[in-house]
């Protein structure tokens, strides 16, 4: 019982908040301020009950207040104020509420200056909402607007309304507003600074993560991740049986290319064989540089097994003898494959593909060998895939 309470409880706040944080957070501020009209409307109600407000212009004022709080509410809930581009509304509704008080000035009689003190509860409010530029925008409205307002009321209504005392309050308002202002500005200032210091921490965090998982010449993960990403496939493996294969890829005389043509020639033969393979490669394909000129690749599911990775291998080769190179060089590779059984330690496997890959080299480059697991580990792992593809040169025993 108590945990379908929970489950209605939790329903009927992401229907009235929204289920994501940062819209909760902004739903949440905009009903800050419908309590702040909801109390004011209370009180509007009991002054006209008593006479205090004429009820004419307390139901204007009144249908002022209901029909922008659930306007707001409405525009911000719906998330329809992101694409007005006001995420939370805050400027708009700040300056709603000081029209909304300057509106009740005028009609409250006796104690219209109290309702003054309103405004500084609405340049607080901006203080945790607005931007700097926000808060003087609203302080030069709201002192613009008193001083139009005062003027009004002594023009229309001189009998009723001392210029002398009105000219007070402005100039006390005034000189208070432009102080409480000054804190709003410092306030929202610091505020944004966090909020800019907390962008550029969560950038230099995703720097570091890059610089931690990628290879900085080639963009493609480096060694230390793939490490850990074959680890999590072999325990993957454990608990569902799915395969994977391996292979070990050396670009073919890469010494020579960086003798003959300089070190930044051989860099972009690095970046263009990342960006061929890249573009060849399955997206359930992991192609890492594994140190120097070798690259290592994760062939997972869908798992057709070594001969899957000896077409994709071929696959590549196609692309890299159509692709330009620096210099107008040709460059091939060589390629040790194997699959990796599901109880064979990691570096059994690495050791097997790279076996693979010397004898692909000793047989003259530019040519994959497929390096079968050992009978017992492959009969001891029914998921394991046994190998059917040659490439362009399979294991026979004799390598």
């Amino acid at each position: 019982m108590k945990t379908a309470w929970k489950r209605l409880e939790r329903r009927l706040l992401n229907i009235a908040l929204g289920a994501d944080p940062k819209l909760r957070g902004r739903v949440k501020l905009s009903l800050i301020a419908v309590y702040g009209y909801v109390i004011s409307s209370m009180l509007l109600a009991y002054g006209m009950h008593i006479g205090l407000v004429e009820r004419d212009w307390g139901n204007v004022l009144m249908a002022y207040i209901w029909i922008g709080m659930p306007a707001f509410y409405l525009l911000v809930r719906t998330d329809l104020s992101s694409r007005l581009g006001n995420p939370g509304m805050d400027l708009p509704q700040c300056l709603y509420a000081i029209v909304a008080i300057l509106f009740a000035y005028v009609i409250t009689g006796p104690v219209r200056s109290s309702v003054l003190m309103l405004v500084s509860l609405v340049l607080v409010f901006g203080m945790f909402t607005l931007s700097a530029r926000q808060v003087v925008i609203m302080g030069v409205f709201t002192v613009l607007s008193l001083g139009v307002v005062m003027v009004g009321m002594v023009l229309q209504q001189p009998d009723l309304f001392d210029a002398r005392l009105e000219f007070i309050k402005f100039v006390l308002t005034a000189s208070t507003l432009p102080a409480l202002s000054a804190v709003a500005f410092y306030v929202a200032q610091v505020r944004e600074r966090l909020v800019q210091r907390k962008q550029a921490l969560r950038e230099a965090l995703a720097r570091l993560e890059q610089v931690a998982m990628r290879d900085e010449l080639t963009g493609l993960y480096n060694r230390r991740h793939m490490q850990m990403l074959i680890e999590q496939q072999a325990l993957r493996q454990q608990r569902s049986g799915e395969g994977f294969c391996l292979a070990i890829i050396d670009l073919d005389h890469f010494k020579q290319i960086n003798d003959r043509l300089g070190h930044q020639a051989g860099d972009q033969v690095l970046i263009t064989f990342a960006r061929v393979a890249a573009d060849v490669m399955r997206q359930t394909d992991v192609l890492a540089r594994w140190g120097g000129e070798e690259f290592l690749l994760m062939f997972t599911a869908p798992d057709p097994g070594t001969p899957g990775v000896e077409v994709a291998l071929e696959r590549l080769r196609s692309a890299m003898d159509a692709a330009i190179w620096p210099s107008g060089i040709q460059v091939s590779f060589s390629a040790g494959v194997t699959d990796h059984p599901r109880d064979e330690p990691l570096h059994e496997t690495l050791e097997r593909a790279d076996r693979g890959l010397y004898a692909a080299k000793a047989a003259g480059r530019n040519q994959s060998v497929t390096m079968a697991a050992p009978p017992a580990v492959a009969a001891s792992a029914p998921s394991a895939t046994q190998p059917t593809g040659t490439g362009k040169l399979a294991e026979t025993g004799q390598l």
